[in-house]
C-alpha cells in the first residue's frame, strides 16, 4: 500500500470534493476516484470486509457516525470507500444520488477519518488565527437573479483589525459578476481578535456540516500565525452557535454590516429601538347647571403616553389627567425591555389596519385618537395615526398591548401599600398558624393548621378534604396567628395542611387536583 502522505492527500482531496456544494456529481461518480483507490492499493470488495466488522456502517451514515472512532484499519476503511463509490458508479439507479445528504455525509465522515488516521484532521483548525476569509454566495435553485441583485459577498478580517469587504451583483451571469460595493476599513484590534478567536475555537472541534442543494453556499479559509491555511465550506443555512450567540451575528455586529450573508445567509433583521404610543381623548361633559352663559359644557382633555425605549432600557407610562395633574410610572428593566423589543417583528409590526367603514357612528361628545411612532435600527421612522378603536388600530395592537401589560403588571405596585405586607402580624413563639383556604374561588373558607412559616397568602397547598380525607389542592386566602387560649376552633379538631405544593404538583392537569385515591392518615 502507498505511504501515509499519499493516503492523506487522497483523503483530503476527495473530502474537499464531497464538501464542495458546487461539485458536479459526474466528477464524483466517474472513474477518477477509482483510479486513485487503485493507485493506493485499496480493494473493491462490495464492502463485504468492512460489513463483516462494522455491519450496516458499510452503507449507513448514522451507523458509521456511531462507530467511526473505533475504525483504525486504513486499508479496510479505504476499501470501504472504494466499494461505496462503486455502488453509485455501477449499481445505483441514478448516480446523482451520491449528492444526497446521507450519502455525501457518509463519504465526508469516512474520508475525514482516513485523513486523521494517515495524518492530522485537515478540517479541524489548529494554532492561533491570523486571518479569515469568507466568501458567501446566495445563488440556489429558483428564479434567475436580476443583474443588479447582490449574489456574493467576500469578507477578510485580520488580527490587527483590518477589514476588506466586497459585494458582487449578478451582472451578466455566472462567472461574470460585477463588483457593486467595496469597503476597506479598520475595527478595534481587540474586537477583531475576539471574532477570530471565536471562529477559530468553533472550528477547532468537530461540528455538524449541513448540505442542501437548493440554496447558496459559503467557503472559509482560516490562516494561522504559522501561515497554514485551513479550508471549510457548507450550505448557506449553517447556524453556528457560541455561548448562545450565532457566529454570523457576531461577525455582523463586529463589522457593523447587518446584511452580511456569512454562514446562515440571513440578513440580520431590523429591530425596533423605540415605540411611542400617544393616546388623546377629548370628552365634552354637560353639567347639570350651566357654568356660564357662553359655555354649555366642560371639556376634559385627557392624554396618555407609553414609551418603550431600547437605549434607556425603560418603559414609561404617563397619564395627563388634567391641568397640572400628571401620573407617571417608569420601569427600568435591563435586558427585560430589550428582550421585549427584540420579540417584535420589525418588518411587519403594525403593518395592517382594517379601518372603520364609512357609515360608522361616532360617539357623541367624545373623540379618541392615537399616534404610534416607531423608530427602527435601520429603516426610517414610521408614524401611524387613527381612531383608537378595534378597527382603527393596527390588527396586531391587541397582542402588543397584552404583552406590554403583562410585562408591567409583573412588577406590580410594590409593597408599601400592600395590606399583606403592612397588615401582617408577627407570630409569637407559641402561636398557632391558622390558614384560611377555599376549595373554589369565592366560596366559603375553612381553617387549617400548619407549622410551615414559609406558606404565604396565594400559595397552593395540599390538604385532607371531606369525610374520606382525600387530598385536595387548594389556595391559601388568609393567614392568622392565635395563642392557645384564643384559637378560633379546637386545635385537636382542626385538620392540618400536608405541605406546600411543588412545581410538579402545579403541573398536574386540573382533573387531578383532587386526588381521590389517596387517603390522608
Amino acid at each position: 500500500m502507498a505511504d501515509m502522505k499519499q493516503v492523506y492527500d487522497f483523503a483530503v482531496k476527495w473530502c474537499d470534493k464531497f464538501r464542495d456544494e458546487k461539485v458536479n456529481y459526474i466528477e464524483l461518480v466517474d472513474h477518477y476516484l477509482a483510479d486513485d483507490c487503485d493507485a493506493l492499493g485499496f480493494e473493491m470488495d462490495c464492502g463485504n470486509s468492512f460489513a463483516e466488522v462494522y455491519g450496516d456502517a458499510e452503507h449507513n451514515y448514522e451507523e458509521l457516525n456511531r462507530i467511526i472512532d473505533t475504525v483504525t484499519d486504513i486499508k479496510l476503511l479505504g476499501s470501504a470507500i472504494y466499494s461505496r463509490w462503486r455502488y453509485f458508479n455501477h449499481w445505483a439507479y441514478n448516480g446523482e444520488e451520491i449528492l444526497e445528504f446521507k450519502n455525501r455525509s457518509w463519504f465526508i465522515l469516512a474520508l475525514s477519518r482516513l485523513s486523521l488516521l494517515s495524518g492530522e484532521n485537515p478540517f479541524i483548525f489548529k494554532g492561533v488565527p491570523q486571518k479569515i476569509r469568507i466568501v458567501s454566495n446566495s445563488i440556489g435553485f429558483g428564479p434567475c437573479p436580476e443583474p443588479k441583485d447582490i449574489v456574493e459577498q467576500r469578507i477578510t478580517i485580520n488580527s490587527s483589525g483590518r477589514v476588506w469587504f466586497s459585494a458582487y451583483a449578478f451582472g451578466d451571469g455566472f462567472g461574470k459578476y460585477e463588483k457593486a460595493q467595496t469597503r476597506n476599513y479598520k475595527i478595534e484590534k481587540a474586537v477583531a481578535e475576539d471574532i477570530l478567536q471565536e471562529i477559530a475555537t468553533y472550528f477547532s472541534d468537530e461540528y455538524d456540516e449541513i448540505f442542501a442543494t437548493d440554496i447558496g453556499n459559503w467557503e472559509m479559509q482560516i490562516t494561522n500565525t504559522e501561515g497554514k491555511v485551513y479550508k471549510f465550506n457548507g450550505s448557506l443555512c449553517a447556524i453556528f452557535e457560541v455561548d448562545g450567540f450565532y457566529l454570523s451575528d457576531l461577525i455582523r455586529d463586529a463589522l457593523e454590516i447587518d446584511d452580511l450573508y456569512v454562514f446562515d445567509g440571513s440578513f440580520k433583521p431590523d429591530k425596533v429601538n423605540r415605540i411611542t404610543v400617544d393616546y388623546h381623548r377629548v370628552t365634552k361633559i354637560k353639567p347639570k347647571l350651566p357654568i356660564r352663559e357662553e359655555a354649555s359644557y366642560l371639556t376634559w382633555d385627557y392624554t396618555e403616553q407609553l414609551i418603550i425605549d431600547r437605549r434607556s432600557e425603560s418603559i414609561e407610562h404617563i397619564q395627563n389627567i388634567g391641568t397640572d395633574c400628571i401620573i407617571s410610572h417608569k420601569y427600568q428593566v435591563p435586558d427585560g425591555v430589550v428582550g421585549l423589543l427584540d420579540d417584535l417583528d420589525a418588518e411587519y409590526l403594525f403593518e395592517y389596519i382594517e379601518g372603520n367603514p364609512s357609515d360608522v357612528i361616532d360617539t357623541p361628545d367624545e373623540t379618541k385618537e392615537y399616534t404610534i411612532t416607531i423608530d427602527f435600527n435601520k429603516n426610517p421612522q414610521r408614524v401611524i395615526k387613527g381612531t383608537y378603536d378595534k378597527k382603527g388600530l393596527p390588527e396586531d395592537f391587541e397582542e402588543f398591548a397584552e404583552t406590554v401589560f403583562r410585562f408591567m403588571s409583573f412588577y406590580g405596585f410594590g409593597e408599601i401599600l400592600d395590606p399583606s405586607t403592612y397588615g401582617k402580624v408577627r407570630r409569637q413563639k407559641n402561636d398557632y398558624i391558622f390558614c384560611s383556604i377555599t376549595f373554589d374561588k369565592g366560596q366559603k373558607s375553612y381553617y387549617y393548621i400548619t407549622d410551615d412559616d414559609s406558606i404565604e397568602v396565594g400559595d397552593f397547598v395540599l390538604v385532607p378534604a371531606g369525610g374520606d380525607n382525600h387530598i385536595a389542592m387548594v389556595a391559601v386566602v388568609n393567614i392568622e396567628y392565635f395563642s392557645q387560649e384564643n384559637v378560633p376552633m379546637p386545635v385537636d379538631k382542626t385538620k392540618r395542611i400536608i405541605r406546600k405544593c411543588t412545581e410538579e404538583d402545579l403541573d398536574l392537569p386540573e382533573e387531578q387536583h383532587h386526588i381521590k385515591n389517596k387517603i390522608y392518615s
